[in-house]
């Protein structure tokens, strides 16, 4: 299994990079690891407004397959001009499963996992996910 670390990964602009800070690790079956954005938020956004990513992993039912669930929530936080008080007016949230079976090789299981992760990462996903509209 990984060690938790930061993440770091580019902006939507290409070239700036965003860390996200390793806040807590898995404590094991069902135990998230949580990661924050807090290098680079503004210094007075409140924790509770900035985007977060949970990975949790656990066996499914019948323990032939283990299971990843992934849940990122990015707040909308906007700033009263008034009382300088931030509130979440919005947020995109992702979640998602990836279940591997146990019984198939090792390397048949990373060659469909890096695909899949590199696929969600390309460039006509995000503008599909962004949009809110599949490919035409």
């Amino acid at each position: 299994m990984p060690s938790q670390v930061a993440i770091t990964v580019k902006k939507a602009d290409g070239t700036t990079d965003i860390v996200y800070d390793a806040l807590s690790s898995s404590g094991g079956d069902g135990s998230p690891a949580v990661y924050r954005q807090d290098t680079g938020a503004p210094a007075g956004l409140p924790v509770g407004l900035r985007p977060v990513l949970k990975l949790t992993t656990t066996s499914n039912g019948p323990k032939t397959a283990r299971q990843m669930r992934i849940n990122y929530a990015s707040p909308y936080a906007v700033q009263d001009s008034t009382t300088t008080l931030y509130s979440a007016k919005d947020r995109v949230v992702v979640d998602a499963i990836i279940t591997v079976p146990q019984g198939m090789p090792s390397a048949a299981i990373n060659e469909a996992v890096y695909q899949f992760c590199n696929l969600v990462a390309s460039n006509q996903v995000k503008q599909a996910a962004s949009s809110g509209y599949a490919p035409t």
